[in-house]
């Protein structure tokens, strides 16, 4: 273990992958109620609002945190805090559209996702979204994959929060910056972890040739089914405009539903997602008879300490038998696919072995010409408490995960106080009809048969 804090090869491979049409940041838009974040002018008050959670950054240290690239020989990159810290480049405010409603803030939303975060400072941002309806504020976390997954972001989230409205504010504290180890250190500490896995792989040989045996299965296998998904429009270089859609799913009856059949609720979720797209390639013509599309869904790894961030998600594949036209019989395949896929699967090594790629320089183009999957599909768990920002109540929360490689739309569900609100990613250019996926969508649960 470095004495420092190292980026983790995953770490690493969501920074090289990053390009200027496919940006590496994930992001959390919420509905929160206005009063409490106004002056008595009744306008965003946005320096006393960066006044208040500067307070709070005491709690999280990782938003003062910058990517150092180390001399040659000193080791990967690592974060080391930012001695320039101003909360003023971190903390914006925007207007959205009239009319302000759902539709006005998504599309507010997909123009400030759209520019990658400046890696000259903390990799984040946060958007204090103005003009929606009903006495009502978008608030916009936006942060980089290569600092938090999904897991990681909604903790790092939530660390800015309160459990009730009416918490009062943290101390002030004065903050230092940590200096940043020297080269010498570096080169040290580089050395040293090297030496100590050297000696751990020399030390235990049985277990080391088991982990490269275990590596060169799961690469191979990986290659193997690297055509293994069917050729769709799905599945093209996307630009750089979006189209964000949500759908609002009810959590209770999604789990009733998923109970009823012998499934899981993230099996609904799939099954939902299956239902639209089998509308959309229907509409385009493109649904053939055993049709069954690869979806990668992420898989929590452990993490060494709760307040580890970084990226502890491998992934498995599984099959949406997007030609049954039986609703209820998609699901029931789904849930036996998804099961059997976490039996024989392995997520640690998917995502050692995209690691590994990336650090070869091979994940870019690798994942620009896959026919491994067709889309993603991630289901984000969230606190099932509302939860207050600077004492406004967050009414609902909204995920959004860019696309990436060569996947032109991918689907977000994040639950959150009984809702499973689910935002579709889609590429402007290649899903024009991204209505007709979202109107399936929304179709999909009712005819899953409601239960008695």
């Amino acid at each position: 273990m470095s004495r420092y804090a190292r980026l983790s090869l995953a770490d690493r491979s969501n920074l090289r992958i990053e390009r200027p049409e496919t940006p590496a940041h994930v992001a959390g838009l919420c509905v929160v109620e206005a009063g409490p974040l106004l002056g008595e002018d009744a306008e965003l008050d946005l320096a006393t609002i960066r006044r208040r959670l500067e307070r709070r950054l005491a709690r999280v240290p990782e938003l003062r945190r910058v990517v150092r690239r180390p001399p040659p020989l000193c080791g990967p990159a690592l974060w080391v805090d930012d001695s320039a810290f101003s909360i003023d480049r971190h903390v914006h405010a925007a207007r959205v559209e009239p009319p302000g409603d759902e539709a006005s803030l998504l599309r507010t939303a997909e123009l400030l996702l759209r520019p990658p975060l400046d890696r000259s400072r903390p990799l984040w941002e946060l958007w204090f979204l103005t003009g929606l309806a009903e006495e009502r504020l978008g608030v916009l976390f936006k942060v980089h994959h290569a600092m938090a997954d999904g897991l990681a972001a909604i903790a790092l989230a939530t660390s800015l929060l309160d459990l009730e409205a009416g918490a009062a504010d943290p101390p002030p504290a004065v903050w230092r910056p940590v200096p940043a180890p020297s080269t010498g250190a570096l080169l040290t500490d580089n050395i040293r972890c090297r030496a100590g896995r050297a000696a751990s792989t020399l030390g235990h040989p049985v277990r080391t040739a088991r982990g490269l045996a275990s590596a060169m299965v799961a690469t191979v296998g990986m290659l193997r089914d690297l055509r293994a998904a069917p050729r769709t429009s799905l599945n093209a270089l996307p630009g750089r405009s979006r189209e964000l859609r949500a759908v609002h799913l009810d959590l209770e009856r999604a789990r009733a539903l998923a109970h009823a059949h012998g499934a899981k609720v993230n099996d609904v979720l799939l099954a939902v997602v299956a239902g639209g797209l089998r509308e959309l390639l229907l509409a385009r013509g493109e649904l053939t008879g055993g049709m069954e599309l690869r979806v990668s869904v992420p898989a929590a790894l452990p993490r060494r300490a709760a307040r580890d961030l970084g990226n502890a998600v491998g992934a498995i594949v599984v099959g949406l038998p997007v030609c049954e036209a039986d609703a209820v019989r998609r699901l029931e395949r789904i849930a036996v696919a998804t099961r059997a896929a976490k039996t024989v699967q392995h997520p640690a090594q998917v995502q050692d072995v995209m690691a590994g790629l990336a650090a070869l320089g091979l994940s870019l183009p690798l994942a620009r010409r896959q026919r491994l999957v067709n889309t993603f599909v991630s289901n984000v768990p969230g606190p099932r408490e509302a939860l207050s920002l600077l004492g406004a109540r967050i009414e609902a929360v909204l995920p959004v995960v860019g696309l990436a490689g060569n996947v032109t739309v991918l689907f977000t569900a994040l639950s959150y106080r009984g809702r499973l609100d689910v935002v579709v990613d889609a590429d402007a250019a290649a899903c024009p009809d991204v209505d007709v996926l979202v109107a399936g969508m929304d179709r999909a649960l009712p005819s899953l048969a409601p239960c008695q």
